[in-house]
């Protein structure tokens, strides 16, 4: 199946997943697993998207990440299919993008090398630990030179093992599965 349908079949799979029970029991094991894994009890600082509706919810995340003490930042999108991820606290503003998208309203670049754990949102995924995201190309042109450990949480609607990988595809270290 070609990525635009693989596109759509995800958000059609997550959008039908939002207020059901079954969503928040995947969400509850999926953060358990992470919680007690050495990529998040090792990371110092995480850099991870605030989540659409349908997306696996980040906020949690988010906010036990900074009780933690772990130093917490979230991307921007830059034109040409570049991002840059900045630092936030508990106090930092943010504006909705024009894609629906919470983005820091705040300039405080975190460099890559800077980020111990990137934790990867996508659409479709396989357990190879390749992704399909919303096809703009950000993640994987910021992965090509990112150095730290990489994640996703993904709900078991968005595993989908047949679809073809190409080039500039980057994989994710681990992925935390329902």
């Amino acid at each position: 199946m070609e990525k635009k349908k693989l596109r759509q079949l995800a958000i059609k799979r997550l959008t039908a997943l939002v207020n059901s029970d079954e969503r928040q029991t995947q969400v509850n094991s999926i953060l358990n697993e992470f919680y007690q894994s050495s990529f998040w009890k090792e990371a110092k600082s995480i850099g991870v998207t605030m989540a659409t509706d349908f997306e696996f919810p980040t906020s949690e995340l988010i906010q036990a990440a900074l009780t933690a003490g772990k130093k917490v930042a979230v991307p921007k999108s830059l034109p040409k299919g570049e991002m840059v991820f900045h630092w936030i606290d508990p106090e930092t503003p943010f504006y909705t993008t024009k894609f629906g998208v919470e983005e820091p309203a705040i300039e405080n670049i975190a460099v890559s090398k800077e980020l111990d754990l990137l934790i990867v949102p996508g659409l479709i995924y396989n357990h190879a630990g390749y992704r399909i995201g919303f096809g703009g190309g950000y993640y994987d042109r910021y992965l090509a030179n990112y150095q730290g450990k990489t994640a996703s949480l993904v709900f078991k609607e968005q595993l989908v093992e047949e679809w073809a990988i190409e080039p500039f595809d980057q994989p994710i270290q681990q992925l935390f599965l329902a």
